[in-house]
């Protein structure tokens, strides 16, 4: 099982929902996912919008949507409010493949802050790929903040890289890079974990000599 996070411009993520409800909330965090799926989005949201006097209803235009207040709160000069939120996926996502990725599901944190929008995606390293491949087949740019496995035994050669090492490594695998032929090379994987070529270049061969020593020692 993988554990994605990228992080989304708030102007590339409306292409993905051409209502584009972002450009009146300055900040959103979802608290619990009930439910996300292509026939159905149930989620507690804490939102705080663009300006007072506003309220979700006003945000999102879906006559399918229903919300309900469950807290408002004043921090200083900010409104902020939760909300239960039931709905269905927009039009465009609802009929494109966004959340049919071969499986997988989203999770937390998923959140939008200053304009960006942070998603956490789990699912199998092949799940994971189909996900990030339609993603940018719909032409949404993304920025991996964090790609990570499941805690691993202390007897598996990827338990003796560092932190760095094994999110690289595993951003490697995942993103296609050790493929025949690949499908990413180092320049982009560089750029998908924010690492300059060369510092991924060195976690890699490092982690690289560190797994085949393991494993010729341990064989």
């Amino acid at each position: 099982m993988r554990r994605l996070i990228a992080e989304i411009s708030g102007k590339d993520f409306s292409k993905l929902d051409p209502e584009d409800p972002l450009q009146k909330i300055r900040s959103m965090e979802v608290l619990h996912f009930l439910k996300f799926d292509r026939h159905e989005v149930a989620m507690i949201v804490r939102v705080e919008f663009n300006e007072p006097n506003v309220s979700i209803e006003g945000v999102v235009h879906n006559g399918l949507f229903e919300a309900q207040i469950l807290e408002q709160e004043k921090e200083k000069e900010r409104e902020i409010h939760t909300y239960f939120i039931k709905t269905k996926p927009s039009q465009a996502i609802h009929e494109g493949p966004v959340l049919t990725a071969g499986g997988g599901y989203f999770s937390l944190p998923f959140e939008v802050k200053d304009g960006k929008v942070k998603i956490t995606f789990l699912g199998s390293a092949k799940q994971v790929r189909a996900f990030l491949k339609i993603v940018e087949t719909v032409g949404v740019r993304y920025r991996v903040v964090s790609l990570t496995d499941a805690k691993f035994p202390p007897h598996s050669p990827i338990s003796h890289l560092t932190e760095k090492q094994q999110r690289a490594f595993i951003a490697a695998y995942t993103l296609g890079y050790y493929d025949v032929p690949k499908k990413i090379g180092l320049a982009r994987l560089a750029e998908k974990l924010n690492l300059s070529r060369s510092t991924l270049d060195e976690h890699l061969r490092k982690a690289e000599h560190r797994l085949f020593y393991h494993i010729i020692n341990e064989s």
